[in-house]
């Protein structure tokens, strides 16, 4: 689990740190409709804008790999995790007022939404771990209210905030566990 944890912060700071990486694989709306360059859809979510940002997702994500590590496995976290930034990555195209992006808040939010509902499914402290959780995702995505602005300019952070991205994230995630629930089930019926 260490070692997965340490690759997503390498991968994050190496996409962060690297002049180069950085500046191919930031989603810009033009670079990836006119120009064509689609890997930035891949690439993203694991550009930071700066060393503050870099560290708030990487200790948000590396917590959240921790906490689902009670109840999943690593390659369905990482699979999660990924699936969760390229839904975001697909949804940010279709909104003109989104320009740019980079970061993995969107992905972590799906991350932490699954994780918070694969935790309810366990029992004991793991399952008020995921509710509680799950809570703290639904009310963060209640009060961000991106569905009225996509992008608000946030003072703290000192740079627009895409807060449509963490509602597709979260929605992403809700998605990853219906389906997981439903090819479980199938296996079970097929047994």
């Amino acid at each position: 689990m260490l070692a997965t944890v340490a690759g997503v912060a390498a991968l994050a700071a190496a996409f962060t740190f690297v002049p180069w990486l950085h500046a191919h694989g930031l989603y810009l709306r033009d670079a990836v409709r006119i120009d064509g360059q689609w890997w930035r859809l891949a690439t993203a979510m694991w550009v930071h804008l700066d060393v503050r940002h870099y560290l708030s997702d990487v200790a948000a994500t590396a917590g959240l790999l921790l906490l689902a590590g009670r109840v999943a496995r690593v390659r369905e976290m990482l699979a999660v995790l990924v699936i969760c930034g390229w839904v975001v990555q697909v949804a940010l195209v279709r909104m003109p007022e989104v320009g740019w992006y980079g970061g993995l808040s969107g992905a972590t939010h799906g991350l932490a939404m699954w994780a918070a509902l694969r935790l309810l499914q366990a029992s004991g402290w793991s399952r008020l771990i995921g509710l509680v959780t799950c809570v703290i995702v639904l009310v963060k995505v209640w009060v961000e209210q991106s569905w009225l602005a996509a992008v608000i300019f946030d003072p703290s952070w000192g740079f627009d905030v895409v807060r449509s991205a963490h509602a597709v994230g979260a929605v992403a995630g809700l998605a990853c566990w219906l389906l997981q629930e439903w090819w479980e089930a199938r296996g079970r019926r097929e047994e």
